[in-house]
């Protein structure tokens, strides 16, 4: 399985700055929390983990669509479909406010497993 990792070291970006405010606290379509599965009959091909320091979350700006923020040492696993090269952008909670990490590309087909690493001042992500 690939694994990469990329350093974005923008910290104190603001969420309204992007046009993405509205998004928080809604929730992708089919998601679910660390404590279920994906769409009953469908296998998750994204997921979410926060393994940093800090709660996480990530914007699908083509769905118009978020995830749920996803507290330090949780999942999330979604179920997307119909996107060949779909985007995400990450997003870090800290004490400070959100925080830009990352954007990705994927194809919704092959899926994406992602976590947040590092602190809200030294944030990081990698794929699984």
């Amino acid at each position: 399985m690939r694994t990469r990792t990329r350093a974005v070291r923008s910290a104190g970006l603001l969420l309204a700055a992007t046009g993405l405010l509205g998004l928080t606290g809604t929730t992708a379509a089919h998601a679910s929390d660390s404590s279920g599965g994906a769409q009953q009959g469908q296998q998750p091909n994204f997921i979410l983990c926060s393994n940093g320091n800090y709660s996480s979350f990530a914007a699908f700006p083509k769905r118009n669509s978020a995830t749920h923020e996803v507290p330090r040492g949780g999942c999330t696993y979604l179920t997307l479909s119909g996107i060949s090269n779909d985007q995400v952008v990450l997003y870090g909670i800290g004490p400070n406010g959100t925080f830009k990490i990352a954007t990705d590309t994927f194809d919704d087909a092959d899926g994406e497993h992602i976590r947040t690493l590092g602190t809200p001042d030294d944030n990081d992500w990698t794929t699984f």
